[in-house]
């Protein structure tokens, strides 16, 4: 992993209370390094994958790693409510590239009809489901979304987390590829 700069600044603003000031820092010089780094680790990772589909909670630095890695034609974000801040920093590093889509609640039904309908409007065959992001309901929905119309499923994990600031150790962000409807097919290798 790439050791980013200002990290050790940021972890002891934070350790000190001073949370306006490390968050300034994180979003300012952290996270421009970060998604440098992550996009050079991770683009290979993406084939010919054309649409992306980010379930949103309130961390917007999961979707956009995968974006910046993935550099996808079209991006949908889904998400329940509106949160300004969250909304601020997507549209600062994502520019224009990406739609939001407000759902209504979080059910199974909800889920999965808003991400069929973007399936039919967008007339993308090669489609990547990010899962990091959102209420647990919400993932499983979009997973089991995801397997039925064979999409890819990623999620931006970390090697290092730093508990006492409940993030992970900026530069550790990996990308896991949870299913790829090329090769991970259990119910064939099951048959076997």
């Amino acid at each position: 992993m790439n050791e980013i700069r200002y990290t050790e600044n940021w972890i002891q603003l934070s350790r000190s209370g001073e949370f306006e000031e490390a968050q300034e820092l994180y979003f300012s010089k952290l996270l421009p390094e970060i998604i440098e780094s992550f996009q050079n680790r991770f683009q290979d990772s993406f084939n010919n994958e054309d649409m992306l589909i980010s379930i949103l909670g309130f961390s917007p630095e999961p979707i956009i790693l995968t974006a910046k890695a993935m550099k996808p034609s079209k991006h949908v974000i889904v998400t329940t409510g509106e949160n300004k801040a969250v909304e601020e920093v997507l549209q600062k590093y994502l520019e224009d590239g990406y739609s939001i889509i407000r759902l209504n609640d979080e059910s199974f039904l909800e889920m999965y009809k808003a991400l069929k309908e973007q399936l039919i409007l967008n007339n993308h065959s090669k489609i990547v489901v990010d899962i990091t992001g959102g209420k647990k309901s919400m993932v499983a929905s979009a997973s089991i979304f995801a397997k039925d119309y064979a999409c890819k499923i990623v999620y931006v994990d970390f090697t290092e987390y730093l508990q006492e600031l409940r993030k992970p150790k900026p530069g550790t962000e990996v990308l896991n590829i949870v299913y790829n409807p090329n090769t991970d097919q259990p119910e064939i290798k099951l048959s076997e």
